[in-house]
């Protein structure tokens, strides 16, 4: 990615805790959560992922995180896909820690999967999530 891009320089106090991915790694993760991204609703494709949960928080960024918490999979790396030129690696702790931080509402829609498991998660601009497992795993 290149590091003039406005949301490198955003979120550029994480930089610790992030690993921008290049634009081919960019590219790959787009298209792997563009299969699992509905194309009739903001949120998880039903034919690509399976138990599907929602939390519509609103502006209860506790409650969000609660809920983050008891579903991502501890210490474990997750990329974080914003669009096709915009992915990240990142811990699943931190994530779960700043995600009110790295999302901004009315704004992002953003995917994160993990690589090491089935998990994927939808986080709709509108203040929700949705959380499920890749029917398609390798």
């Amino acid at each position: 990615m290149n590091a003039t891009h406005w949301r490198i320089a955003e979120l550029k106090h994480h930089t610790a805790d992030i690993v921008w991915l290049d634009a081919e790694g960019a590219r790959r993760a787009y298209d792997l959560v563009r299969l699992h991204d509905s194309k009739t609703h903001l949120g998880l494709d039903l034919n690509t992922v399976a138990s599907i949960e929602r939390l519509a928080f609103g502006n209860d960024v506790e409650i969000a995180t609660r809920w983050l918490r008891t579903r991502m999979p501890a210490t474990q790396q997750v990329v974080v896909v914003f669009g096709e030129d915009e992915s990240f690696l990142c811990n699943s702790v931190f994530l779960v820690e700043n995600w009110s931080d790295i999302f901004i509402p009315a704004r992002d829609d953003a995917m994160v999967y993990s690589n090491d498991t089935p998990l994927i998660l939808f986080y709709c601009h509108e203040n929700a999530f949705e959380v499920g497992q890749r029917i398609v795993f390798d």
